[in-house]
């Protein structure tokens, strides 16, 4: 259902029978997807308007005016459904792969590296991270200008930041000094908060 609001009407419910086509001409650019996305199917063609003759979409048009619409209607009308899910996730074509990882920094992927290096911990610190990067990666983990986006970094590479709630900054306090401690998303919150407690009491 899809709420209704409004003004001087008081809030209402209508079915949601919204489907949404998005369009664009620019598959690398043109959308961002994360990898995890489950709303969108993407569907797409590499013809162009050179690949059909100049009276296609007249003659087209001219099929669906004299009856086609009623065939289309009619086939989708007798189309079984019955195995299909609703509820599932789209299908992730090689066309949602190819905006997927268009949309991804070279970042993204030598912080996986870094990890990997590691053995991939259950939890882990930017200070350690750093400690373990080299070359041009370990320069940018240096620049306090990409703080902020390294979180986001993390997270598309499993790992989220886990407060402190014994203290008021939410920080851990790691070799006497107050850290970020980021541990893997796929464990639950409380397996989070012990990686985090046993990271900060070795």
């Amino acid at each position: 259902m899809l709420r209704v609001d409004e003004k001087f009407i008081r809030e209402h419910y209508v079915i949601n029978c919204c489907g949404i086509i998005i369009t664009t001409n620019y598959k690398a650019d043109g959308i961002y997807l994360p990898a995890d996305d489950r709303r969108h199917l993407v569907a797409w063609s590499n013809l162009t308007k050179e690949d059909f003759s100049p009276d296609y979409w007249n003659e087209l048009w001219r099929w669906y005016n004299n009856g086609g619409d009623c065939h289309v209607a009619a086939y989708l009308a007798a189309l079984d459904l019955s195995t299909f899910d609703a509820k599932a996730p789209p299908p992730k074509t090689s066309a949602f792969w190819d905006i997927v990882d268009a949309s991804r920094a070279p970042e993204d992927a030598e912080l996986a590296d870094v990890l990997d290096r590691m053995g991939n911990p259950i939890a882990t610190t930017l200070i350690a991270i750093t400690n373990k990067a080299t070359g041009n990666f370990f320069e940018w983990m240096q620049d306090r200008k990409n703080r902020r986006v390294i979180p986001h970094r993390l997270e598309r590479c499993g790992y989220m930041r886990v407060r402190n709630d014994a203290a008021d900054d939410g920080l851990w306090k790691i070799n006497g000094a107050r850290q970020v401690v980021y541990a893997k998303s796929s464990l639950s919150v409380r397996d989070r908060h012990i990686a985090a407690s046993d990271l900060a009491n070795r």
